[in-house]
């Protein structure tokens, strides 16, 4: 729970969530936002028009249509995604799984922050892609999904609601058809008494939407309402499409930049249910849409009240500010927090400071705590705030406990449960009152504010860190069982603190392992960091299975730190940090090595494989530009080329050739897998192909089928059986070739459950006097999730040899 801090001679206000900001790393300063958030703050007030979109994740929701809901009808929009895209890849960095969905959260925020509409989850996890609905509700139980969805009806109150899937097999991916369902269903459903009571608890009473529409973006039959995007928003100077186009190419993870085309543009919708009994007509027929009161009860007429309020702050040109000059703050220490009103207007204001904090954390009384702002004058209110010693470290509410299987587990404050993340830990409430107008009230964030020289003004979240910020890695590790060689573990520590701090880091190590002795720390400036390289042995005969390494330090107050902050930045995003243990997950297993002494890698994207190949002892040389343009590529064993290189690399494109002769010349070429950009422009040195869709292996309990049973790859230097396939994560393989040349021999058969065998998983070319292999499977998951089987399998490919033609 939170609470309101009151300062002086301020009472209590109530608290609100407000849509956590979804830029980045800031460098505007503080606004109104002017007369383009003045004019959007009107245009929502008069009426009262809600609607949810409902889809599966992110980068399904219809932009265009937020869009045109909120910035060209006024109504208040919000688009609900059933998961966070932690299934995903990832076009522009490592971050796979839940750190993913932190990235693709956040694109959503700031597509978001372009359409005007609201961001809602419901606690499901993408585990992948599924080929049916009946797969997705394994992962995905009915029940709770539906709970979920219901709630967000509930809680946001939508007359419309819009479903982009039909629910059926045309939508394609289960995931896709669950969403369907679950919209429709939550449709008869969310206004049931009988269905889900507990919400009560949650202050969620029943509520009936009244109309019930499906995109016909993916499936055109039964359209019966168009809406047109193609018109210009004279506020912003582009269409309502054009705004909603920057919004789709802020999916940077997923590789979804577009054009931003003017002109006409239709969205098309169908009707499938309406409870107004108006029959067609326009989107609002039959509905009440009269403005709901401002003092009034319920969402909507506190949203009502938000817009009236903005849009009153602006036209009095009264300026509002929260900051601090630290951004990481450390459990028990207390900092500074400015709260400001600029009065730019002509009229005297009346300012009352509030500031809001989580529970036990203290916060001074302000000095002057009610002021009148003069015109032309800035009025300060400077507080001081305490954390308490165990202030939970900023982690998404999300996050905070381990998921049951294929859905996150929430806990606390259940007003967050679905929210993109809980609000901001300081925020100041202040109430305005310009003279001849009505009280009004404005909420700020409080940031961190600081000057980069290079850049000017920055703005970022304000974060709680440790002390003694601790970090282990790798976080996954194969450990060959039989040898006898120490391993490498990293100890990472980042001072949180401004004040020294001296301890000593330990390594808490399995059962029966010889121990390490410990390392000594002292850190005396905020943000200095120290590593830390502890060398491990196994016991000689070491069993396979998994182990647990875990990294401690304990200052010289016995205090014990044991997690650090992994933060998640890009450009394009807010800043976001997670807590995680210090932790590392050890799989022992028999691995065999071939006699390579040297491999060249092309990284590719969410590419962490290189890093799992040296973690085991392998010698490992990532290739550059310059590298593939000009470097002597002879000096490799094999050269292997990430998970879709040809996408993200540029100069692999441009060298592709180069690779090819040195295969001719007789080295190893293994391609990792590819899309459509490898196969359409012909990269392999003979024909491969893909369909459309493609083909991949979505069970990853999938039984295999060598093709050639005594081959290489299954037996040279390790002999690959049953064990080796257990354990991989989310997928078999994906982007199989569909059709091949015959030189190519393909050394695998893989199938989903009911559905005909798939033999482009790994395919073998003799090439010159070398070898080229392309393989499908999902090595770049498998390898940095620490798969020992994928490890042993992938150790073969990179020494088979293709056999040469019979005479």
């Amino acid at each position: 729970m939170r609470h309101l801090a009151p300062l002086g001679a301020i009472g209590c206000l109530v608290a609100s969530l407000l849509p956590a900001a979804a830029a980045g790393q800031q460098s505007i300063g503080a606004s109104t936002g002017g007369t383009v958030a003045q004019r959007q703050a009107e245009r929502m007030l008069g009426s009262t028009k809600r609607v949810l979109m409902i889809a599966a994740h992110p980068d399904d929701e219809d932009t265009e249509l937020l869009t045109v809901l909120v910035r060209g009808q006024g109504a208040e929009a919000a688009y609900l995604s059933l998961s966070r895209g932690e299934g995903g890849q990832n076009l522009i960095g490592p971050e796979l799984g839940e750190e993913l969905g932190l990235i693709r959260s956040g694109e959503l925020q700031g597509a978001r922050a372009l359409d005007g509409a609201r961001q809602y989850f419901t606690r499901a996890f993408d585990f992948g892609f599924s080929k049916n609905i009946e797969e997705a509700f394994r992962f995905w139980p009915r029940d709770s999904v539906l709970k979920d969805v219901v709630r967000i009806v509930r809680r946001f109150r939508p007359q419309i609601i819009v479903s982009i899937f039909s629910g059926t097999t045309r939508d394609g991916h289960g995931q896709h058809q669950e969403a369907g369902w679950a919209a429709q269903e939550a449709f008869k459903v969310a206004g049931d008494p009988a269905a889900f009571p507990e919400l009560a608890r949650e202050g969620l009473t029943p509520f009936a939407p009244s109309k019930l529409y499906r995109s016909a973006r993916f499936d055109g039959s039964g359209a019966s309402l168009t809406l047109d995007g193609g018109v210009l928003d004279h506020d912003i100077g582009q269409s309502y499409r054009q705004v909603a186009m920057r919004g789709r190419s802020l999916h940077r993870s997923q590789d979804m930049g577009v054009l931003q085309e003017p002109g006409p543009s239709n969205i098309r919708l169908a009707l499938l249910s309406d409870r107004t009994g108006a029959g067609g007509g326009t989107l609002w027929s039959g509905i009440d849409t009269a403005a709901a009161p401002l003092g009034g009860p319920g969402i909507e007429s506190a949203d009502q009240r938000r817009h009236a309020d903005d849009a009153a702050a602006i036209r009095a040109a009264l300026v509002v500010d929260a900051s601090t000059a630290d951004g990481r703050l450390v459990p028990g220490q207390m900092v500074s927090v400015r709260l400001t009103v600029w009065n730019a207007g002509t009229r005297p204001a009346t300012a009352e400071f509030a500031l809001e904090a989580p529970d036990r954390w203290v916060v001074s009384a302000c000095p002057a705590p009610r002021a009148v702002v003069a015109p032309g004058t800035v009025a300060a209110c400077v507080v001081e705030v305490t954390l308490p010693d165990d202030a939970p470290l900023t982690t998404p509410y999300f996050l905070r406990e381990p998921r049951d299987g294929a859905m996150y587990r929430w806990t606390g404050d259940p007003a967050v449960w679905g929210e993109a993340f809980e609000p901001p830990p300081l925020r100041a409430r202040v109430g305005l009152l310009p003279e001849g107008g009505r009280r009004i009230e404005q909420v700020r964030e409080v940031v961190h504010r600081y000057r980069n020289q290079a850049i000017g003004e920055i703005r970022r979240p304000v974060f709680v860190v440790p002390r003694v910020d601790v970090k282990l890695a790798p976080a996954e590790k194969v450990w060959p069982t039989g040898g006898r060689g120490a391993k490498a573990f990293v100890v990472t520590l980042q001072h949180g603190s401004a004040a020294p701090t001296e301890g000593t880091v330990v390594l808490e190590l399995p059962s029966g392992w010889p121990a390490v002795p410990p390392q000594p720390f002292r850190l005396t400036r905020e943000e200095e960091r120290e590593t830390l390289v502890f060398e491990v042995r196994a016991p000689e005969r070491t069993p396979a299975g998994s182990y647990e390494v875990r990294a401690v330090a304990r200052d010289s107050s016995g205090r014990r730190y044991a997690a650090g902050i992994y933060a998640v930045e890009y450009p394009h995003i807010r800043p976001m940090g997670h807590a995680r243990q210090a932790v590392s997950a050890v799989h022992a297993a028999p691995i065999a090595f071939p006699a390579l002494t040297r491999i060249g890698y092309v990284r590719g994207a969410s590419d962490r494989v290189p890093e799992a190949l040296i973690d085991i002892g392998l010698s490992v040389d990532i290739l550059d530009a310059a590298a593939l343009e000009r470097g002597n590529l002879s000096k490799y064993d094999v050269i292997v080329v990430g998970s879709r290189a040809y996408e993200t690399d540029p100069a692999l494109l441009e060298n592709n050739a180069r690779l090819l002769d040195y295969a001719r010349a007789g080295g190893r070429l293994v391609v990792q897998y590819q899309q459509g950009a490898f196969f359409n422009g012909n990269y392999a040195p003979a024909p491969l192909t893909v369909g459309q869709p493609h083909d991949r292996v979505t069970d990853e309990t999938a039984s295999p089928a060598p093709l050639v049973p005594d081959h290489a790859a299954f037996t040279r230097p390790n002999r690959i059986g049953a064990p080796d396939w257990a354990g991989w994560v989310q997928e078999r393989g994906l982007y199989f070739a569909r059709t091949w040349d015959p030189s190519y021999v393909p050394l695998l058969e893989l199938a989903d459950p009911g559905e005909p065998p798939l033999r482009g998983g790994i395919l073998l070319k003799r090439l010159g006097k070398g070898t080229y292999i392309y393989t499908g499977l999902s090595f770049f998951r498998q390898l940095p999730a620490g798969v020992p089987g994928a490890f042993r399998l992938f150790v073969n490919l990179l020494d088979v040899r293709a056999t040469p033609p019979q005479p």
